[in-house]
């Protein structure tokens, strides 16, 4: 693997050529400024014609040649160049390079447990610039940021501040990436709305009902969200904002059941988007993105989609995969701008679920090349407490990277497009594991869940059992545990991952991402061995020491390596789940010795 991304077109010569200079300890944002200051072996011309992202390079006697039209096309080859020379020797090429797709992105959840510190962040936008990758978005539905309308919500505890996302809105722009606000605005405001002062704003049928979507035709909802955008939206300096909408299951419910009846649900939330979207653009000339979910089903009301209003199309199963080819060209034929987003399918399962992420971004990705997409948004959520660690993230980031940047060909009959996977893990195993062969072990782990006897959506059995009780053994209309068969699979989900983690534990890579990996493997197996627990619980009790000594093994771990990468607010939301299970545990056994 010469070069990741992999180039439009690129031409191997005869010749190779010895770099001068060591550039191991160089980071990106300091080669790029040697670059632009003159380097005694990067020549720079300006070449005009070219598009803002694109570049060329040469590779001869004489070093490396680029040509660009602007910086961001000069930064895009010399994250190439920098690539190329931390290299002993580099073969004589030609490479003429350039995105496939427009605006390449990723979006974390910091909202529902992991909050990650400014150095974890910058850790992350230094990886996704060396992906060629040019949008950031922090996804934020409650207690993650300093919002100065609400101080008194976060005063007990340490989150981003407005000061920090100034600094990360430069750190961002020094390498080219557009941080793009994105702040929940209909569903998905369960944190706010379990609040007494704002519990009223919200869509509930009883009382004491914790709901999760506003009341979009209260006057106090609206200010209630202008306070927030306050807050937020003036320390970003990009041009765009994500106001979410998505998952809003209250809409056509409870207090607003009579007028969505009268009017249409489709045209209550467009309604509301138009409110939100003329109030963003007039106060702060910014365009709004939104989740399109709730109009998939609604073609009609596309042609109330805001002026320049950027739909988000998401799914991160094979179905939804297979589905949004309709919705790409609805969209095309209706005239609205819109993004495809897939997913690195962490949440719900610890370890993303390989072979339906892969699928997922790959046709996403074809999709948008196809269909006039503008943007390919990566999507990382929190679902459950965020107990995932991001180091499961990052060969799912590098695989999107390559798509966004270079889609290939499209998907034939047979390969899957296993040279972009590949590849994906030799970047990532070269940039975080110093050249361990780690991704691919890690990828055959992350499969565990093929061995369970049901699967999911975008979750698997091991993972969710550790948030639901002992006694409750089924999960929505997708499974109960007392359909499972018996302890085989489950035995062998446990063995499955000891024997990948003990491959794993032969390398030799940094201590802590293989810390990261190991609590991983330890959950997925105190998840498996919950799950015979629930299918025999009265046969289970000689189980019950060994499983509540895993729990005092992960749970200090968990802690540390937390706090090590996140603030400590938010650790709760998923180790509250850990400690009932313990506690549950313990009540079987004592309960059996009665």
């Amino acid at each position: 693997m010469l070069l990741f991304p992999q180039p439009r077109n690129m031409e191997i010569l005869d010749g190779t050529y010895q770099p001068k200079h060591d550039y191991s300890a160089c980071d990106l944002v300091s080669f790029f400024k040697t670059v632009q200051n003159g380097c005694d072996e990067v020549s720079v011309a300006s070449a005009p014609l070219l598009g803002r992202e694109e570049y060329r390079l040469s590779v001869d006697a004489q070093g490396l040649h680029i040509e660009a039209s602007c910086e961001e096309g000069l930064f895009r080859a010399a994250t190439s160049a920098h690539q190329l020379l931390r290299r002993e020797s580099i073969p004589f090429l030609r490479l003429a390079d350039k995105p496939d797709i427009a605006r390449r992105g990723y979006m974390l959840d910091i909202s529902r447990g992991r909050m990650p510190r400014m150095q974890t962040i910058k850790s992350m936008i230094d990886f996704l610039a060396a992906l060629k990758y040019n949008e950031f978005q922090l996804y934020m539905e409650g207690d993650c940021f300093k919002y100065a309308a609400y101080p008194e919500e976060t005063a007990g505890f340490d989150c981003l501040t407005p000061e920090n996302i100034r600094e990360l809105d430069a750190y961002c722009r020094e390498r080219f990436i557009d941080l793009v606000p994105n702040q929940n605005s209909f569903g998905h405001m369960y944190t706010w709305l379990k609040k007494p002062a704002f519990h009223h704003l919200g869509l509930f049928e009883h009382e004491e009902d914790v709901p999760s979507t506003l009341n979009p035709l209260l006057p106090e909802s609206f200010e209630f969200m202008k306070n927030l955008y306050a807050s937020l939206l003036p320390h970003f300096s990009s041009q765009y904002v994500n106001i979410g909408l998505d998952e809003a299951y209250g809409l056509g419910k409870f207090q607003i059941e009579e007028y969505c009846r009268e009017k249409g649900k489709d045209v209550v939330f467009m309604e509301w988007l138009n409110k939100l979207s003329d109030h963003i653009t007039a106060t702060y000339g910014k365009t709004v993105m939104f989740w399109a979910d709730m109009i998939y089903n609604y073609p009609q009301s596309y042609h109330m989609v805001p002026k320049d209003a950027v739909a988000l199309e998401w799914g991160y199963e094979l179905i939804q995969s297979q589905r949004m080819t309709d919705h790409c060209i609805a969209y095309r034929n209706a005239g609205v701008r819109y993004y495809v987003c897939p997913s690195v399918n962490t949440h719900g399962s610890f370890t993303s679920r390989m072979d339906v992420t892969t699928f997922n971004i790959r046709t996403c990705a074809e999709l948008a090349v196809e269909y006039g997409a503008e943007g390919l948004l990566l999507t990382d959520w929190g679902d459950g407490g965020h107990p995932q660690s991001w180091v499961w993230s990052m060969t799912p980031i590098a695989l999107s990277g390559q798509y966004g940047w270079n889609t290939g060909a499209p998907q034939d009959g047979e390969s899957f497009k296993a040279d972009f996977i590949r590849n994906a893990e030799r970047f990532v195993d070269d940039v975080f594991f110093g050249g361990q062969p780690v991704s691919r072990l890690m990828y055959r782990m992350a499969n565990y869940y093929l061995l369970e006897p049901e699967r999911l959506h975008v979750c698997t059995m091991s993972a969710k059992q550790l948030v639901l009780p002992l006694h409750q053994t089924k999960y929505a209309h997708l499974f109960d545990m007392k359909d499972s068969g018996d302890d085989f699979y489950f035995n062998n989900v446990t063995d499955y991952v000891r024997r990948v983690q003990a491959d794993i534990e032969k390398l030799s890579i940094d201590e802590r991402l293989k810390r990261e990996i190991r609590l991983t493997a330890q959950m997925i197996e105190l998840g498996s061995e919950f799950c015979k627990v629930k299918l025999h619980p009265q046969d289970s009790v000689d189980q019950v020491d060994s499983l509540v000594a895993l729990i005092d093994k992960i749970l200090p771990e968990y802690i540390e390596i937390w706090n090590f990468r996140n603030f400590e607010q938010g650790i709760s939301r998923f180790l509250n789940h850990i400690y009932a299970r313990r506690e549950e545990l313990l009540a079987l056994k004592n309960g059996a010795a009665e």
